[in-house]
């Protein structure tokens, strides 16, 4: 009988052993004769055709057509294989998913179940057709014109019109006791008149395993049915594997979406300061751990550790409509598609990868690229440093002229201060872009450029480049170049005594006194819109009006290092021009020479009890009205990656005083049934969020099929406060299914 495994699966391994084909001692002890190209199989002393052929055993077998290459040259990809020699053929063939935790990628089989079937023995190209029935009405749709799925049902599910066994070869994610990774599902009625025979099943389990070269087959009961007849099983003929879910998922899809580019795989050791090498918009990027700074736009992310849903990754991928998703091993899984052009295609429960070709390629680029507006255009006069309580923020127009002036998240906060409950919204103040051209222009340096270097302002360096040929094509000399540009003006640039002594006062006037440490946040025209997020690509740096670069000690905080404040804002200037924030302008066909940097003053927040991100909505299911909370305990961050660590994640809904909360995933940091935040604390912040909801203006047109919701950042102070600190409107667009499933 069979007995659980309560590690995850049970098993019972045959006493006898499978024949291979062409044994002729072993067919020898058969008492059947068998026919031309068939071999007799001592286990159940049963005739089958040997692998390339079909028709009767008994009687003789005889070669059959290669109806997998004829459907490929009928529908133009890969349809089918008749004969699977190895792994790299298995992976190429299976898709990855995550309907259950245990398996990490599968297929689809049929198996003649009648001596004259249309079909030989196949395994489907489950990237192409997903089921069954897409095999039948795509793949083959000569053969079974228009058919239905009911004929569907009868031709693979039912007894008594079987034309095919069907069902599902799967690779488990963790091998068995035995070492067993491949297992195999038959696909019957609910209905125990339907069960097959232990001959049966061992038939499928014969033809299947003479042509399935990635590893040994193991039957899996995947209902309770089939486990239920197993159990009545004494000694069956055939290795059986029953599968419990493994803890963890094994593939996870934060964004799901269609991508094509190349891809690209980065080992631990390619990872340099914690991020990687530059790549394209045309590159499907490939990582273990994600890289805490990931420079640069991806066609698709794909990590083999889990991320938060909030990360700026997501956020990202999710508004460029790029896939970003988790798969276990993912290193290896793709190591088979290395630098090749591929199509990738992430769905909520599975993936499918395949080769690509440059046209196709090139006709989603097209079509898929988008192209984004700036509409505030940036002002160029003015220095001053102006609170946000004094910014004019009542109309359309004063909120454009404000994100022209200081930056859409200076303009955001100062908004949200004029809407929401201030004793929740920090205070601050915005630094105008003025300041940032004006230091642009200010500044010299010896310039790379094609054939030499040239003398030149920061300013006109900038424009000497955007009319470069070589440094808008080539993706490794534009890294170089922005780079040393970063390096320079961190390194190099001189800040205006005059603006750095107007922001101590502001300080002093804003914050009471010149000793608080100040968190200059990037505010830039060209981010923190419907059409073009940008989060997470420019710096946010701490200052300290009160330090000087020659100061070992910073007079805002006592023991520890100096922060002087003309470096937070030569670092966050700098960031502006990161290759990164270049290349995710560039992907969205920004006018480079239309941005301009202002900046967001707040107090830095110290020893927080919690941190975290909440969207008024959930960015994955439009129609779902409950709210996402992302948050992880004390000061580590949400929304940049920390290896090994995994952020709260809830799903709120606010009512009548009440919350009501689904808890999707526990922090790391917590201990097991513990949580970040409280039902108390949700509530608070469920409360806050709905009535910012109601009355924060969003003056852009929406993209077409998106659905708008806003995206804040908190946090939890020393104190137990809750601060809001962040507000952007979010487009929300789900991801069309399109080929490879069935119409």
């Amino acid at each position: 009988m069979v007995v659980p495994w309560l590690a995850g699966a049970a098993l019972v391994w045959a006493a006898g052993c499978r024949t291979e084909t062409g044994d002729d001692a072993a067919a020898d002890e058969c008492a059947q004769t068998c026919g031309e190209h068939a071999t007799c199989d001592p286990v159940i002393d049963r005739c089958y055709c040997d692998p390339g052929t079909w028709g009767d055993p008994v009687a003789g077998c005889e070669p059959h057509p290669d109806v997998c290459a004829q459907a490929e040259q009928r529908v133009g990809h890969s349809a089918c294989t008749h004969d699977l020699p190895d792994e790299d053929t298995w992976r190429r063939l299976s898709i990855g998913h995550g309907n259950h935790a245990s398996f990490s990628r599968g297929a689809k089989y049929f198996v003649p179940a009648v001596p004259d079937p249309r079909l030989p023995i196949l395994i489907a190209d489950t990237n192409w057709y997903r089921t069954h029935f897409c095999v039948l009405a795509e793949a083959f749709e000569p053969l079974f014109p228009g058919v239905t799925y009911e004929d569907y049902q009868a031709l693979i599910l039912a007894r008594e019109t079987r034309e095919y066994y069907g069902g599902t070869i799967s690779e488990l994610s963790v091998p068995g006791p035995q070492g067993e990774r491949f297992i195999f599902t038959v696909e019957i009625l609910g209905d125990e008149d339907e069960w097959l025979s232990q001959e049966q099943i061992y038939g499928v389990y014969r033809q299947l395993q003479d042509r399935f070269g990635a590893g040994e087959l193991s039957y899996h009961p995947d209902s309770p049915l089939h486990v239920e007849q197993a159990e009545t099983w004494d000694d069956p003929p055939f290795p059986v594997t029953i599968v419990a879910e493994a803890p963890g998922p094994q593939y996870e899809a934060y964004t799901p979406g269609l991508a094509f580019g190349r891809v690209r795989r980065f080992t631990d050791d390619d990872l340099v300061d914690g991020r990687i090498g530059p790549f394209g918009w045309q590159d499907i990027v490939v990582v273990d751990e994600p890289p805490v700074t990931l420079e640069g736009v991806m066609a698709a992310a794909v990590t083999g550790a889990r991320q938060d849903i909030l990360t700026h990754l997501n956020v990202l991928s999710a508004l460029r409509g790029t896939p970003n998703v988790h798969v276990a091993n993912a290193l290896d899984v793709f190591e088979p598609f290395e630098g090749q052009l591929v199509r990738l295609e992430v769905l909520p429960t599975e993936y499918s990868v395949r080769e690509a070709t440059v046209e196709e390629a090139e006709a989603h680029w097209a079509q898929q690229r988008p192209r984004a507006e700036l509409n505030a255009p940036p002002d160029r006069d003015g220095t001053e440093p102006t609170s946000l309580d004094a910014i004019p923020v009542a109309t359309a127009a004063e909120r454009t002229a404000a994100v022209s002036r200081y930056g859409a998240k200076a303009t955001g906060l100062a908004v949200l201060r004029s809407v929401g409950d201030t004793e929740h919204v920090v205070r601050g103040f915005g630094v105008p872009m003025g300041a940032y051209f004006a230091f642009m222009e200010a500044n010299e340096w010896e310039v790379p450029v094609e054939g030499g270097v040239e003398r030149l302002t920061y300013a006109a360096t900038l424009e000497r480049w955007l009319d470069d040929a070589i440094f808008r094509s080539d993706a490794e000399r534009r890294e170089q170049w922005l780079t040393a540009l970063r390096e320079e003006i961190e390194t190099h640039g001189v800040v205006d005594p005059a603006l750095l002594e107007s922001l101590r006062t502001q300080i002093e006037a804003e914050f009471g006194d010149a000793t608080t440490m100040v968190r200059f946040r990037s505010s830039s025209n060209a981010e923190d819109s419907l059409s073009f997020n940008g989060a997470g690509l420019y710096q946010s740096v701490s200052g300290c009006a009160l330090d000087a670069p020659t100061d070992a000690e910073s007079a805002c905080e006592a023991g520890r290092r100096s922060k002087p404040m003309s470096e937070a804002l030569t670092r966050v200037w700098a960031s502006l021009w990161s290759f990164g924030a270049y290349e995710e302008r560039e992907y969205y066909q920004l006018d480079h020479r239309q941005v301009g940097m202002g900046m967001l003053a707040n107090p830095r927040f110290v020893d927080e009890l919690a941190n975290g991100v909440a969207l008024t909505g959930n960015p994955t299911e439009l129609e779902d009205p409950r709210y996402t909370i992302n948050v992880q305990r004390g000061e580590v961050p949400v929304v940049s990656s920390t290896p090994g660590l995994v952020a709260e994640l809830n799903r709120i809904r606010v009512g009548d005083g009440t919350v009501s909360v689904d808890r999707v995933v526990q922090s790391s940091l917590v201990p097991e049934g513990g949580v970040v935040l409280d039902d108390a604390q949700l509530l608070e912040l469920g409360t806050l969020l709905q009535n910012i909801a109601d009355v924060y203006p969003v003056d852009a047109e929406p993209p077409e099929d998106t659905k708008v919701m806003l995206d804040l950042e908190f946090k939890i102070t020393a104190e137990g406060r809750l601060m809001l600190k962040q507000v952007r409107p979010f487009a929300a667009q789900p991801y069309e299914i399109g080929e490879g499933r069935c119409r």
